[in-house]
């Protein structure tokens, strides 16, 4: 909250004029299926060439690396945090997304890691956030884009940076030599190939590690 509200002031201050004259406060509620039911063609499309690339972000990154790093900030505190309930949790939230317009979205360890350095503690803070977009939505509509252009993007660039250092700082809990080669090497495929490739090859590797024909 602070952030985005720093954003906005500094938006104002320093940033583009802003058109206020086309903000216009009014009641506006989502309408269910905006953009109608997709089609077999685009199904044929997007499951290739979005679906399939997204389920090792998905999996290994809104599943497993945030029910993991919940744990380890929250302790027995974060019990109710399975990998079977966030699944749940993120699958049910973006189908109801799609019935209203909405884009799909995910837990992600990223925006966990960011949340807690920043400070947040508890839900109070991704309700907080979340209320002050569902009230733009609701009582600005399409004009809250005019708004939300206010925030710099370099702020964006400096939440990536503390989130991003935040999670890899967690490469300190690997203490064995065969999680840390699995890592190195995952990351070596990532920054040359792609996120997917990856994430197949972390799996066939840590297997073969695993059944000690291959040491490292």
């Amino acid at each position: 909250v602070i952030v985005i509200s720093a954003g906005v002031l500094l938006g104002l201050l320093i940033g583009k004029p802003v058109e206020f004259s086309k903000l216009k406060i009014g009641f506006n509620l989502p309408m269910p299926f905006p953009y109608g039911m997709p089609a077999v063609s685009d199904l044929m499309w997007v499951i290739p060439a979005l679906v399939v690339p997204q389920l090792p972000m998905t999996i290994g990154n809104a599943i497993l690396s945030s029910t993991d790093l919940m744990h380890e900030y929250f302790g027995k505190r974060a019990h109710k945090a399975t990998y079977r309930s966030i699944a749940n949790s993120q699958g049910i939230a973006d189908i109801v997304s799609f019935i209203w317009g909405g884009i799909p979205m995910c837990h992600g360890a990223g925006g966990l890691a960011a949340n807690y350095r920043f400070g947040a503690r508890t839900a109070g803070a991704n309700i907080m956030v979340g209320s002050i977009f569902v009230l733009l939505g609701i009582f600005f509509g399409q004009n809250a884009i005019i708004i939300l252009n206010l925030l710099p993007l370099s702020i964006l660039g400096v939440l990536l940076i503390f989130s991003g250092a935040q999670l890899a700082l967690m490469i300190q809990d690997l203490t064995e030599k065969k999680d840390l080669f699995v890592a190195l090497i995952m990351l070596g495929i990532t920054l040359t190939v792609n996120l997917a490739a990856a994430f197949i090859c972390g799996i066939i590797i840590a297997y073969a590690l695993k059944s000690e024909k291959v040491n490292v």
